[in-house]
């Protein structure tokens, strides 16, 4: 059975753990380097920290069988031309290699969208890398894409860089 804990403080041991794993098990085809400028510069444990502290940042830890399998984070950012009150940022879903291909995604799109409704946000916004598989996730969940552009990174393959930004308004 899947199921998604909020994650808190003392949580922050098995967030950095899963997370540098799960980005690991994911996106080291991105990266000459196989992401270790982009881990270095994004996943230190005191950013995960500092954000599991701030009241606009939320992160949630996925279960499957009581065994964590992934996470997922959501900020109260905004997007144009919308209004900051009615945005929230779906900023990173990631699972692990067990926690694929098990509809887990959907029940998380399910409690995303649940989510926005309960903070009464009527826009859903991402950004996800043009050559994930999880862009097909995001488009059969009603996300529409908005913009797309190259990420401007050190290490970058360039083929890769495409990052596209989508949108679903309930």
């Amino acid at each position: 059975m899947v199921t998604i804990q909020k994650c808190e403080l003392n949580d922050l041991d098995l967030l950095h753990q899963i997370a540098i794993q799960s980005y690991n098990d994911t996106y080291q085809y991105l990266w000459h380097d196989k992401g270790t400028w982009y881990l270095n510069q994004f996943y230190k444990k005191e950013t995960f920290e500092k954000e599991l502290s701030n009241s606009g940042v939320f992160y949630f830890l996925i279960y499957d069988d009581n065994k964590a399998v992934g996470y997922f984070k959501m900020i109260e950012d905004v997007i144009e031309p919308y209004p900051a009150s009615e945005c929230l940022e779906l900023d990173k879903l990631y699972l692990l290699k067990e926690g694929i291909g098990k509809g887990i995604g959907k029940i998380v799109m399910d409690f995303v969208i649940s989510f926005a409704k309960e903070k009464k946000r009527s826009i859903l916004w991402l950004k996800v890398m043009e050559c994930s598989p999880a862009k097909f996730l995001y488009e059969k969940s009603g996300f529409i894409q908005t913009d797309i552009y190259n990420l401007d990174y050190p290490e970058i393959v360039e083929e890769f860089a495409p990052i596209t930004t989508m949108v679903l308004e309930l």
